[in-house]
Order: structure tokens, then sequence, then C-alpha cells
């Protein structure tokens, strides 16, 4: 494969790409290419100085950087300062080794976390078909053993008999979704593909499983991140006027010392370094650190509800990282408000 040296060059590579796929699909029932995988970071501007020179990302067109990373490439897309998107052909695990290596743990640097209600919300603004979900639940933050960790992946075919849909309402309704699948179908032919199909995953990226409608493709990927920031602006311009707090509702009752226990160190996911100050039998007060960007937070977290409390003009990422990650460590579901207002909804 030549090297790519514009962003025109690029989305040509990416469409051929699915184009291959979807026609070698349609008559050998397999992908031919690498499936493409499209990853978001929040990059906060207040924290951020030289990360792409540090990276060591050459600049190919306009806001456009090639990084070649242990033998894989990547395409950074900084046309929008806060969100970034990366493209690339690799395994997602490979991606995400290169993203933790590079970008990941870097001060200012976080992913796009994805609740639940967001993931439906792209899914539902293109109007795609539900064509099923990955469920987990992470049970980390319990101290004691043994933990019940569950994982699946639920694909939904065109026809569902009775008894399959009460099992996917029952996952549905009793797991987190760690991904959903949506798509488009325009073939009547059971063996030749036509149309869209993606993967959204909770931690921000999505894989490209067909794409018949590269445009379409294209503007999928930029509402994502248009919308995404959108909330967080809302957020921080209200929040820089005046106090106010992001509330997390937990689907059921959590055994709030375990997040303590977790939390407190810096360790883990959330990236947050709190100590408690004010303990009560259902209720842990704690004050502490955002490690994302070094703002100042308290947490007030009761059995079955959390208030963040975040310092005036601090980075609101905050909010989906914590709500998303509570569905997957502390409960099955978490709604999450700012003010009343749903967030991410």
């Amino acid at each position: 494969m030549s090297a790519i040296k514009s962003r025109k060059e690029l989305f040509a590579l990416l469409q051929a790409i699915c184009e291959e796929n979807r026609e070698y699909y349609s008559r050998f029932g397999q992908w031919k290419r690498p499936q493409i995988k499209v990853f978001w970071l929040e990059v906060n501007e207040s924290h951020v100085k030289n990360i792409l020179e540090l990276s060591e990302a050459k600049c190919i067109d306009k806001s456009l950087y090639s990084l070649n990373h242990n033998g894989e490439t990547y395409w950074i897309d900084t046309s929008n300062k806060r969100i970034w998107q990366i493209f690339c052909l690799s395994q997602t695990n490979t991606a995400l080794k290169m993203l933790r290596s590079v970008f990941l743990g870097k001060r200012g640097v976080d992913k796009l976390w994805a609740p639940e209600s967001f993931m439906f919300k792209v899914q539902n603004e293109f109007r795609y078909t539900n064509r099923g979900f990955g469920i987990r639940f992470e049970d980390t933050f319990t101290m004691e053993e043994p933990k019940s960790n569950f994982s699946a992946k639920l694909w939904i075919g065109r026809n569902l008999s009775e008894r399959q849909k009460q099992l996917l309402n029952a996952a549905k309704d009793n797991f987190s979704k760690s991904s959903i699948r949506f798509g488009k179908n325009r073939s009547t032919d059971g063996r030749n593909i036509s149309g869209e199909l993606y993967e959204f995953f909770y931690n921000g990226h999505m894989t490209v499983n067909t794409c018949d409608d590269f445009e379409n493709f294209v503007e999928l990927i930029s509402y994502v991140k248009t919308a995404y920031l959108k909330e967080l602006e809302v957020m921080e311009k209200e929040r820089s006027k005046r106090p106010s707090f992001v509330e997390a509702i937990f689907s059921e009752k959590i055994i709030n010392s375990d997040f303590g226990h977790i939390s407190f160190a810096g360790i883990g996911k959330m990236m947050l370094w709190l100590e408690p100050y004010e303990t009560q039998e259902d209720f842990i007060r704690y004050s502490g650190v955002d490690l994302h960007t070094g703002d100042f937070l308290t947490l007030d977290l009761g059995e079955n509800y959390a208030y963040i409390t975040p310092q005036s003009n601090a980075c609101m990422n905050v909010a989906p990282r914590f709500g998303t990650l509570s569905a997957r460590h502390l409960s099955s579901d978490v709604k999450i408000y700012y003010e009343g207002v749903p967030l991410f909804d």
C-alpha cells in the first residue's frame, strides 16, 4: 500500500476497502481486507502542548497526521481540536495498545466515553436498525472473590422467535451494553450484503463491518464527535457561571466502600485520585483530583447515587467517563444528569 499523502487519498483508500470487503463477503462469506476502525480521543487544549510532536506523527495534510507505530499506520484527524478521530486498519487490541503507549496517560488526553444513551442516540439519529449488542459487567470494584465478571455478544438476525426475544430483552435489561451494532440493509438477498453495518463501543471507537454509502459513514462519525463535544461545552459553560454537580443514578445499590478502596489511590480507568473526608453508614464524601487534567473535585457517594462537583472551569469529560465506567463496574445501568437534565441522551 502506497503512502497516503492527503485527506482525499485517505478517504479514497477507506472507501475502496469498504467496497472490496462488501463484494468479497457477498461471494465467500468472509472479509478480504482488515476492517476499518475509528477511535475518538478527547484532547483538552488547556493541558496539552506538543502532543503530536511527542508522538512523532507526520503532518500530511491540513489537520491530518500519519503515525507509524510497530509496523501499523494510523491517520489522525485533528480538524476538531478537542475531539480527534484516528483511523486505522489494525486489530482493535493492537490499536488500543498504541493509544495507551502514545497518547493516553498524558495529562489532558482522554477517551471519548459513550454512555448507552449516547450510543442509542447516534443509532436513532441516523435511523439505523438495531442489529445486536455486547453486554459486559466487570466487577472489579468488589474486593471479595469470586467476582461476577460476565460478557457476551448477541447479534440480532432479521427474524427472531419469541423465545429469542425473551433472552435478548432479559440481557438488555440486566446488563450494561459494552457496544451496540446497528445498520441498514438494502438487499433482499440473504447472501449479498448491501448497506451499512457498524459496531460502536463504550470506550470510544467504532468498527466498520460493511459500508455501501461512504458519505453516510463520514457524516456518521462527524456527528459522533460534534454531538459529544456539544454536551461537554454546555456543561463547561454552565459550570463556569455557577457551582453545580453531575448526578449519577445507579440502577441498584452498590457497595460504596469497595469503590473507595480502588479509587483513593488513583488506580484504574476512572482516573480519579480520591480520599474520603466524611464517612457515614450509607454515604461517603471524597475530595481529590481528576487525573485527566489535574482538576480538583469532590464526590459524594451514596448507596445508589453519586454527586460529582468539579472545580470551576474544569474539564467535564469526567461526567461521561464516570457514568460509563460505573455501568461497567458498579451497576448494570447508570443515568447521568446535569442540573436535572439527562446527559448524552
